[in-house]
């Protein structure tokens, strides 16, 4: 069972340890932070690194994979957000760089806290970065068994549990993929005191059967990363162009030893799952993840299971409002609606909830034997006196809340007062799903008297992509 190395205890649980080791997380904070047998990096070469950091400090790394988002391990989450992305800061004694607040945790489905399967995150922060910073590119392909990836984070750098030296500046090491196969047949003692050619207090561990398909190894000798760098990039190298991001730092038995690789959450097993929701989350996602094929445009009116084909997107169901809320008849709706409004005919307004928060949401929409693996959903909207930190958000729940998503746009950022918006969507993957439920949430500070922080509903479309 994979759990931390040292015990730490923070505001949301205490998690006993043991030498098959989490590389790091909400509850680990100081102790065994560190690339071991590393060297510093020169300042700037790997601009991507992220350092999460909480009101004690850093707690876990990650990669920029575009200017809002950021790729981690699950392992890493805070079961809450308002935390802080650094990006940009080489030493993390300086204010230097930039801290955006995390937005929204998007942690795997499949995430196993006891085998640490399926150790992807993906945050979404509250804004673009302004550090004029490289990103890193987020590869699909399978890497090589003997590959040199390289390996960075910020902690301590001295190879034993029980001394820390905590380095200050991202450190990096050089590390070499070894299969599955054989990372799965470690086996060694861990611990110990030698004494006249033996080990004295020392424990047998092994890696027997918890390596998975979504899983790397690499190791070198003297050379790891460890508890604390979790969630960090595992890099392939480039002096021409983008690095390219092979793995996320995830567990391992000790840290450097000899028996043991580092163990990795491989990246082509679940691009599919990151490539998405860059493609949903991010205001300005990489040209790389090729979004575009995922987010067509295409036009909208009503109807029900038409299965009209417009270029790569089958309309499953759309929403004109022609003859009242249509698949939005719930009661608790925070909405009213209209028979024309503002040069429209059938217009829903979205106001009145309680504490400046007002919500919509529709009825169980049928998936029943879809053929599709991504679903998407276009509206158009018409905001009313929101303001810059106020927002509007969809979010969606597949299965009765099997999975869940949500994508926000920030009148900040996103959108303007007093005009018609026909453009925003969102697409996420809906492979095998059931039923599907959305929400329109309008999110601002106003009080429920006020007139503001209103946004008019004039068109809903949901279609599918096989």
């Amino acid at each position: 069972m994979n759990l931390p190395k040292a015990i730490f205890f923070s505001k949301l649980c205490a998690i006993a340890a043991s030498s098959n080791s989490i590389r790091g997380a909400s509850y680990q904070r100081d102790l065994g932070t560190r690339i071991i047998g590393g060297d510093e990096a020169s300042e700037g070469r790997y601009s991507y690194a992220v350092s999460l950091q909480d009101e004690v400090g850093h707690f876990c790394g990650g990669s920029l994979v575009a200017p809002d988002i950021v790729l981690s391990a699950s392992h890493c989450m805070q079961y809450g957000v308002g935390y802080k992305a650094v990006i940009g800061r080489h030493n993390l004694t300086t204010a230097d760089g930039d801290e955006v607040t995390v937005k929204t945790e998007i942690t795997h489905p499949g995430f196993d806290w006891g085998t640490t399967e399926n150790d992807y995150m993906i945050l979404v922060l509250d804004r673009p970065t302004v550090e004029d910073v490289d990103l890193v590119q987020v590869s699909p392909d399978t890497v090589s068994v003997g590959s040199a990836v390289t390996v960075m984070g910020w902690g301590d750098t001295h190879p034993s549990d029980s001394i820390q030296t905590r380095a200050e500046e991202l450190m990096e090491t050089e590390v070499f993929v070894v299969s599955n196969e054989e990372c799965d047949q470690s086996n060694g003692t861990v611990g110990g005191t030698e004494h006249m050619g033996s080990i004295i207090g020392g424990y047998e561990d092994d890696y027997h059967n918890q390596i998975t398909d979504d899983m790397m190894c690499a190791k070198d000798g003297g050379e790891d990363s460890c508890q604390g760098d979790s969630g960090g990039p595992l890099v392939i190298r480039s002096n021409s162009g983008a690095d390219m991001q092979v793995g996320i730092v995830s567990w391992g038995v000790s840290c450097a030893h000899e028996d043991f690789p580092g163990v990795y959450a491989r990246i082509s097993a679940q691009y599919d799952w990151i490539r998405t929701h860059v493609c949903e989350q991010s205001s300005d996602p990489p040209a790389s993840f090729d979004c575009g094929n995922r987010i067509a445009e295409t036009s909208t009116a009503q109807g029900t299971q038409a299965l009209r084909n417009t270029g790569s997107w089958s309309t499953i169901i759309e929403e004109d409002f022609s003859g009242g809320f249509g698949m939005f008849n719930q009661h608790g709706n925070n909405a009213n609606y209209y028979s024309r409004a503002l040069n429209r005919f059938g217009v829903v307004r979205i106001s009145d909830g309680v504490d400046g928060s007002s919500a919509m949401t529709s009825n169980s929409i049928s998936l029943a034997s879809s053929p599709y693996t991504m679903l998407k959903i276009k509206f158009s909207f018409y905001a009313i006196e929101m303001e810059h930190s106020d927002d509007l958000c969809l979010n969606y729940e597949l299965d009765d809340g099997a999975v869940t998503g949500e994508k926000c746009w920030s009148s900040l950022h996103a959108f303007d007062n007093d005009r018609w918006y026909d453009d925003k969507s969102l697409v996420f993957a809906a492979s095998n799903a059931n039923s599907l439920k959305i929400r329109f949430r309008v999110k601002g500070d106003d009080d429920v008297d006020d007139d503001g922080d209103d946004v008019l509903i004039s068109s809903v479309t949901i279609q599918g992509q096989a």
